[in-house]
């Protein structure tokens, strides 16, 4: 090629790169999606030390406590991670809005994980003695923190905290196993103790020197004037979403047994990436959409562009290649292949949830979305308690949920859409 010929080359892939760093939506997605790939990486990485120096009855059971830390943290969130995206960019007291996320948040973190610890033989974790549960409480209220700081990384659009965050969370959850190998199953948990002290440290470097937040202001009502309707909608609207993943770990291990719930966790860790790709669009997306003015249609298109574009491969491989991949994790992982097939169809329809969700949350919605929320709830873990006799039937009761999902999120985006006579616009 030509001297001239390379000219217009780097012009075209400069013009391109500024084109793409200058969108906020791209750049916080691209962020979002480097730290979604950091956290998937790590995550396999750390699946495969579990499952290598400890035997599935510890991963088992280490599953059905993560499992108890996703009801804790959810019961925690009070609807304050959607309410700081949807009106932290247009604040002028953001640090004050922090500081009351952190207080409320903080209380309900401690509450839910004190309560729940008393549940833990119900949740197939037969001897928790006090060190366990010191362990568990302390856990649900710092990665309570974390969800929230994450959070406000998306709503001022500033996604490269969360990836810096993120890696260093990740790192040192991968190799704390290591350390403790001998430890049994607390070793495994032990290891999101140690990783989000590491974390939560970076995020306040980062949000006091990089974003001018300060944590020396006092909490106040005035933060959460004209919100709390909103935030509780969400808050329930979030907590009936999140029981399925949360509680399904709990319910395998206790009516299968610690082996399955080591199966059904490897199967869902992949699964969770298809779901985490339309998942971190999505943050994006919605933070665009709470900041924008005007038609938010311009959003929609990009967002569900992305989405395919980046999960139609992704899924593809995964279902070709699924027994193989399933063979990297020791012992006999491979039977759940097809599980992992079934659900990895079926997670292309999560899509059209993400985006009309959004929509929805965008629009106010969220006793709509709540009630959605129920159905799937109540369909996937009836469906789990009493139909399913094997991890394929576990499997049938998951995807019965997307499905009710997909029916009740598009028929809502629709009637939004109906409404508006087809200009979804934000004032």
């Amino acid at each position: 090629m030509n001297p001239t010929g390379m000219n217009v080359l780097r012009e075209r892939v400069t013009h391109v790169y500024s084109s793409f760093i200058g969108d906020s939506f791209y750049r916080n997605s691209m962020y979002l999606l480097i730290s979604m790939g950091v956290s998937t990486g790590t995550g396999f990485l750390f699946v495969l030390v579990c499952t290598h120096y400890y035997s599935q009855s510890d991963f088992g059971y280490a599953t059905s406590l993560l499992g108890a830390l996703g009801v804790a943290t959810a019961f925690s969130n009070v609807g304050m991670n959607r309410t700081l995206v949807r009106f932290m960019g247009r604040s002028m007291k953001k640090s004050q809005d922090l500081v009351t996320g952190i207080f409320l948040v903080s209380g309900f973190a401690i509450l839910s994980g004190v309560v729940l610890s008393r549940y833990f033989s119900s949740f197939g974790i037969k001897h928790a003695d006090l060190a366990v549960v010191s362990i568990f409480v302390v856990t649900v209220f710092l990665m309570s923190i974390k969800a929230l700081f994450d959070t406000v990384f998306i709503a001022i659009r500033e996604s490269s905290g969360t990836l810096i965050e993120n890696t260093l969370f990740n790192t040192v959850r991968l190799f704390f196993p290591i350390l403790v190998v001998g430890s049994g199953y607390i070793g495994i948990f032990g290891a999101q103790l140690a990783a989000v002290i590491f974390a939560l440290g970076a995020s306040i470097i980062v949000l006091r020197r990089y974003h001018g937040f300060t944590f020396l202001v006092k909490p106040s009502k005035s933060s959460m004037s004209g919100k709390w309707r909103y935030a509780l909608g969400s808050y329930t609207s979030d907590l009936t979403g999140g029981l399925p993943s949360s509680v399904v770990p709990i319910i395998v291990v206790a009516k299968l047994g610690p082996v399955a719930g080591a199966l059904w966790y490897v199967a869902m860790r992949i699964i969770n990436v298809l779901l985490s790709v339309s998942a971190t669009i999505n943050q994006a997306m919605f933070a665009e959409m709470s900041n924008a003015e005007g038609s938010i249609n311009r959003f929609l298109k990009k967002a569900t562009l992305s989405m395919y574009g980046v999960l139609l491969p992704i899924s593809t491989a995964v279902f070709v290649f699924a027994p193989y991949i399933l063979r990297i994790f020791h012992g006999n992982y491979v039977s759940a292949t097809q599980v992992l097939r079934l659900m990895t169809v079926f997670a292309l329809i999560g899509v059209a949830n993400y985006i009309t969700g959004s929509i929805l949350q965008v629009y106010k919605m969220v006793i709509y979305l709540t009630l959605v929320n129920v159905a799937n709830a109540l369909v996937v873990i009836v469906y789990c308690l009493y139909f399913a006799h094997d991890l394929n039937g576990v499997a049938v009761g998951w995807v019965l949920g997307e499905v009710v999902n997909f029916v009740l999120f598009v028929g809502g985006g629709i009637f939004v859409a109906h409404r508006n006579h087809g200009a979804l616009v934000i004032d």
